[in-house]
């Protein structure tokens, strides 16, 4: 009896212990997005190591002293050490790569040669070596950019605010700069709108580039118009960068994130499946600053695909809105990293814009971030910081064996190494089969090889249709290059037949035209080809010489079903990648339906304002209108099988030429059958579909009384029962 006591014990102590273990040990997710924007779980790229505060850097040297206060910014360099910019206390903070506290830089002898500190000091830049070596501090609040030495802490040089023509106002206040291999200096200002300020290695303004595009009302153009203040025009340009890292790759291009306000959200949202780069909070400039970052993934490279409304959020727990982009950092292999303020999230995309994963969250949690206190983020090597500012303190993220298999794939990748890739690729399917970035990966290392039918196959799978059709093109080539003649004498044979066919319909049409009484069925079908091209001549002998019959009619209405269905079923994969169809009894009722409310809704008016077509007239008219939509429909399905990209608009083409068609064939024909004249035909037809929208509204309602008359009913009989 005690041994069994002693055994539920021990079991209730772990059922106790190990949900509080299993918290530990998973803290957050780790996704990425299909095509449609749904998330897909996906293994850890990244995993958190440590956090690291005040109390862990003492541990694990001397005393820090006063603790971290409101940490703005973090960078390393080269080797590896970490500087960080304590701005509740007015200054750096430097640890080695193991973050042992190495130098804290708070007062300092500046250029004048008198004792200094900083106030609100903002972001860090590293220059490893070269001329421009150093430390470079944005000193916010005095309106500066200092210069150290990284190593000793000795300040090097002071860069002042520039004095400039090109500034329309005295305010400054830098708060991120990068410098390129040039020895240009970027500055990112919290009180300048006009974009990233460009300036050389002393501090001398020679432009600004990159201004964020804004959205101006007519009525803030015609205040800008009237007014006279430089500051007023100014007034209407709320876009402005908030931080910059330059590209490791080029050292020369630089990346940029800048905060558009309120009234821009739904432009932003927009631009998320547009992928429009003017409402991108990313951008990476070039030195003239074009906007030159590739946006070839499924979705814009600015965060958050997922956006949901105010009302959700205030019953979940999920962030509302946009992303807040408020950190960016380049890493290796062109692979760089943004951190949303909003959701504390980082997401990781590639030089292509393709989303590799995504990580963290809101949470207490080892690996998540308290609320609002997502911060900055930067590269160590295979680790990535990310500095919390709530916390007072950066969460060190180490790369896994996924992370290294990604990171090996697109380093092969980018050295062409495409035999390789492809191999590495496929490791990267196998730990994660749902990333539709290596699919696309694969396929474009199977193009660049050659191998078009084989890349065909990864795109399709990846739904990724515009390279989808690159591959088509060269395989379709390669298939017009061995079949180019039989081809040809194929589409001349084809020609040929349709040649004789027309001319056997015409000549059973003339023969027609000269008999009396009622027709074969073989002349009423065939008498729709002489309609189409003579629509007044043909309706009048539909209705006066009994060309036309019901059965005609319906055999018409029969084929436009099976054509349609074939479009939905046979339609090219360009065109319809989900592989989405209707059934036949959809098909039909997308025709037959539209078809009924026409003719009862056109007999409805007509007959009420002297039309002297009855319903079957109407119904036959109607029906022998139809004739063009199933040949034109047919053929463009048969196009999309063999056209892609921009070729594919001619396959829409044909479809809207044959919709076009078939309206004029209804207007003329429902003014011979009515003997209206243009103006009232017009008028009628108007009615018409006013009245069919009536029916339809009619039906509706119709059916929503029956079916609560039903519930009533139901729920009678249900009380009647239980009593």
């Amino acid at each position: 009896m005690k041994k069994i006591t002693r055994i539920l014990l021990f079991v209730m102590m772990l059922l106790m212990v190990f949900p509080m273990a299993a918290s530990a040990i998973v803290p957050y997710e780790s996704y990425t997005y299909d095509i449609d924007g749904f998330s897909v779980p996906s293994p850890h790229a990244y995993v958190p190591d440590v956090v690291v505060d005040s109390a862990y850097i003492t541990q694990l040297n001397d005393s820090l002293g006063v603790p971290m206060s409101g940490p703005t910014d973090i960078e390393t360099d080269a080797k590896g050490n970490v500087y960080i910019t304590d701005n509740g206390n007015n200054r750096i903070i430097i640890t080695d790569k193991e973050y042992r506290l190495k130098l804290v830089i708070d007062k300092f002898v500046n250029a004048s040669g008198v004792d200094d500190g900083f106030k609100n000091p903002a972001g860090l830049f590293i220059v490893d070596e070269g001329e421009n070596r150093g430390l470079y501090v944005c000193d916010t609040a005095n309106d500066r950019i200092l210069v150290f030495d990284q190593d000793t802490g000795t300040i090097i040089r002071e860069i002042n605010k520039p004095k400039s023509t090109l500034l329309v106002n005295d305010k400054y206040g830098p708060v991120s700069c990068v410098v390129d291999k040039y020895g240009r200096l970027y500055v990112a200002a919290t009180d300048r709108t006009e974009g990233i300020m460009v300036m050389t290695a002393e501090g001398k303004l020679i432009n600004f580039i990159g201004a964020p595009k804004v959205t101006v009302t007519a009525a803030e153009a015609l205040a800008n118009m009237l007014s006279s203040k430089a500051e007023e025009l100014n007034a209407n340009v709320p876009t402005r960068f908030v931080n910059l890292d330059l590209d490791q790759a080029s050292q020369e291009f630089v990346y940029g994130t800048c905060v558009f306000n309120s009234e821009e959200s739904e432009n932003q949202i927009a631009a998320i499946t547009s992928k429009d780069g003017t409402y991108s909070p990313t951008r990476l400039l070039n030195a003239k600053g074009k906007d030159i970052m590739k946006r070839n993934g499924f979705f814009l490279p600015a965060g958050e695909v997922d956006i949901i409304t105010e009302e959700l959020a205030a019953s979940t727990d999920i962030p509302a809105g946009v992303s807040v982009v408020k950190d960016i950092s380049s890493g290796p292999n062109g692979i760089w990293s943004i951190i949303d303020a909003n959701r504390c999230k980082v997401y990781t995309y590639d030089a292509d814009g393709n989303l590799l994963h995504i990580f963290g969250d809101i949470g207490d949690q080892l690996g998540n971030l308290q609320k609002g206190g997502a911060q900055a983020i930067t590269y160590q090597g295979d680790k990535i910081l990310v500095l919390d500012i709530k916390s007072n303190a950066f969460t060190v993220y180490r790369r896994t064996d996924y992370g290294d298999l990604l990171d090996k794939a697109i380093s092969l990748q980018n050295s062409s190494e495409y035999d390789l890739a492809i191999e590495t690729w496929k490791d990267v399917l196998a730990r994660n089969n749902n990333f539709d970035t290596a699919y696309v990966a694969i396929g474009k290392a199977l193009l660049r090889e050659g191998r078009a039918a084989e890349a065909q196959e990864y795109f399709k799978t990846a739904y990724d249709v515009e390279n989808y059709a690159t591959a088509f093109k060269e395989v379709r080539a390669d298939v017009m290059e061995v079949w180019f003649v039989p081809m040809i004498v194929g589409v001349a044979a084809l020609f040929i037949i349709l040649g004789k066919v027309f001319g056997w319909v015409g000549k059973v049409n003339k023969e027609a035209t000269f008999k009396s009484g009622r027709r074969t069925f073989k002349e009423e079908i065939c008498y729709g080809m002489h309609i189409i091209f003579h629509p007044f001549d043909g309706y009048w002998d539909l209705k006066h010489e009994q060309r036309g019959s019901v059965r005609a009619s319906l055999v018409y209405i029969l084929v436009t079903v099976l054509a349609f269905y074939y479009q939905s079923i046979g339609t090219g994969y360009y065109q319809n990648p989900q592989g989405s169809f209707n059934s036949i009894f959809m098909s039909a009722a997308s025709i037959i339906l539209p078809v009924l409310l026409w003719v009862i809704g056109n007999w409805c008016f007509t007959t009420l304002f002297d039309g002297e077509g009855n319903m079957k007239q109407i119904f036959m008219a109607t029906s022998y209108a139809l004739f063009p939509l199933p040949i034109f429909v047919v053929v463009s399905t048969i196009l999309t099988n063999v056209l892609v990209g921009d070729e594919a608009q001619i396959a829409t083409m044909l479809v809207t030429l044959a919709y076009v068609w078939v309206a004029f064939l209804l207007i003329f024909g429902m003014q011979t059958i009515h003997n209206f004249s243009a103006g009232k035909n017009i008028v009628m037809i108007l009615c018409t579909l006013v009245g069919m929208i009536f029916i339809v509204f009619i039906a509706l309602l119709f059916t929503t009384l029956a079916s609560k008359m039903i519930n009533f009913i139901g729920t009678i009989i249900d009380e009647v029962s239980f009593r």
